[in-house]
């Protein structure tokens, strides 16, 4: 039973019901800012993913991106006094048995808030998919309703053009400064649903009215939304993204979101990277509403680009994983290019690595070495930043926990949650249902736990997700094998047995569920 066989034999008015109030406010979601860790990163993988979940289907693998993932959650690294970006790293544990072990990195990076930066001022394309789809009353009026409250939140040098798009691309605004601001309400009533979805020609149009106006000074960008897969013109993802690319190359961002579920996640996906923008997804009002509150200033400023981090462990210690990536990274280190920070922004990756014994007179130990490569966007300079950390080696330690750090168990719990919903769509893909929702089952229990110790709420709303997919799961047990899923062994202690408290120093280890190891991904 496929993804889309079973989409086809579960409730389907539960997809309906999940329609309504997606599209409150959705422009200024992604003018304002792509993710809770700012305004120029993807981070629609989370937001889908939920989107999915809700509807009763089961989200496929290739769309669980795991760094966008773990981007979209609120981060809380100091904010730099002096550089444009700062580096703060952390160990999960800073005391290791001195027989070594397992060790936890985690690479927080952040920006100077609004407040101290000044702002380049915006020219700006609104690409705006206006074709039969949009008509309905959870879509466009709620599409204009954004417009008109982001438009006049810009600044009067701001030069804005807002192109429509249907079976052809329509020029609704030509590129101009939004000056008092009078013109918008009148404009963005023009602007009617009907037809189909040329995608490529509204992307060109909204390309070309920025590079009227291309100026090194400003933030030129494009931002693409969609709620469609393209069904005229040039429709081939290949040929729409190979064209994006030669504006992307003269430094014409491209921004993505899309509406619903039948978009092509891929291509937005594909063009917001290669066009060092955001790409979001939208499931509810209070997506919206979060993103304008926090981070509307993270898409109107770029602080920093061509940022990389590269992680070098210590002689006795090996790299043996890293966010979002498939395969076990060298050993003897990795760089990790990121995407472009924005005003306010954060970023984080984890890094898992194994440390040997040690045996020397000193009980602390080099673990790794962190570079940080980015060019300053005001400064208009290269910037390199190296910080090394180390670790308190201990003998006979016992009861050691790779994440006794609370901080970085959240984000290494959400991290392994994304690497365990991409197993579920593998088992669920392979038939094995009742697998898939004993994993479903782990997952929750252990948002569960690490929510309450964290008294984190993001975590806390995960968990319901999760106990809404296991129910999901479980249909698909009983229509294939008339009956309800069952544990397989007893349920192993979880860690609300074993931790009683945060801050609580009287522990034993949190088991690593059955899911995924970090090495994955």
């Amino acid at each position: 039973m496929t993804h889309k066989q079973f989409s086809q034999i579960t409730n389907n008015q539960v997809f309906t019901q999940t329609k309504g109030h997606w599209f409150l406010a959705i422009l200024l979601l992604v003018l304002l800012g792509s993710t809770a860790c700012g305004g120029q990163s993807p981070e629609a993988s989370k937001a889908r993913s939920r989107a999915v979940i809700n509807a009763g289907a089961i989200v496929p693998a290739e769309e669980i991106r795991v760094a966008e993932y773990l981007q979209y959650y609120e981060q809380n690294f100091p904010e730099p006094q002096q550089d444009a970006v700062g580096l703060d790293l952390r160990l999960g544990n800073s005391r290791m048995p001195a027989q070594g072990g397992s060790a936890w990195l985690q690479m927080g990076l952040q920006t100077r808030s609004a407040q101290a930066e000044i702002v380049a001022p915006l020219n700006l394309a609104l690409v705006i998919d206006r074709s039969g789809s949009m008509d309905e009353p959870d879509k466009m009026p709620y599409v204009k309703q954004s417009l008109r409250v982001f438009l006049e939140s810009l600044n009067p040098d701001d030069i804005v053009s807002i192109v429509t798009y249907s079976d052809e691309a329509q020029l609704l605004l030509p590129a101009q400064p939004v000056g008092d601001g009078r013109w918008v309400r009148s404009v963005i009533e023009r602007i009617q649903p009907g037809g189909s979805t040329n995608l490529h020609a509204g992307m060109m149009l909204g390309f070309q009215e920025v590079d009227k106006n291309f100026d090194i000074r400003r933030n030129n960008r494009v931002i693409l939304l969609t709620d469609g897969i393209a069904n005229v013109g040039v429709t081939d993802p290949n040929q729409i993204a190979a064209d994006a690319l030669t504006y992307n190359q003269r430094d014409v961002y491209l921004s993505t979101i899309g509406l619903g579920l039948e978009f092509n996640d891929a291509l937005l996906s594909q063009l917001a990277r290669q066009g060092q923008g955001g790409y979001s997804f939208v499931d509810s009002a209070q997506e919206m509403d979060r993103i304008f509150r926090e981070r509307v200033a993270g898409l109107k400023q770029r602080v920093a680009g061509d940022i990389s981090l590269t992680i070098i462990p210590a002689a006795g210690a090996r790299l043996v994983g890293l966010t979002g990536l498939d395969q076990i990274p060298p050993a003897e280190g990795a760089n990790v290019p990121l995407p472009p920070l924005g005003t306010g922004d954060s970023a984080v990756i984890l890094a898992q690595l194994q440390v040997d014994s040690f045996s020397g007179a000193s009980r602390s130990r080099p673990v790794a070495t962190v570079q940080l490569h980015y060019f300053d966007e005001f400064a208009q300079r290269a910037v390199i930043v190296e910080q090394a950390i180390t670790a308190e080696m201990v003998a006979n330690l016992s009861g050691y926990d790779p994440t006794w750090d609370l901080e970085v168990l959240r984000n290494v719990t959400i991290q392994q949650t994304a690497e365990g919903m991409r197993e579920i769509s593998n088992l669920f893909d392979a038939g094995h249902y009742e697998t898939a929702w004993r994993l479903a089952v782990e997952l929750e229990n252990r948002l569960s736990e690490v929510a309450r110790l964290t008294n984190d709420n993001q975590l806390l709303e995960d968990a319901g997700l999760l106990q809404r997919y296991r129910q999901t799961l479980a249909d698909a047990v009983w229509q294939t094998e008339d009956r309800a899923p069952r544990l397989a062994d007893a349920p192993r202690p979880m860690p609300s047995q074993q931790r009683s408290a945060v801050g609580n120093s009287d522990y034993a280890p949190i088991p690593t569920p059955s899911m995924p190891t970090v090495e994955i991904q």
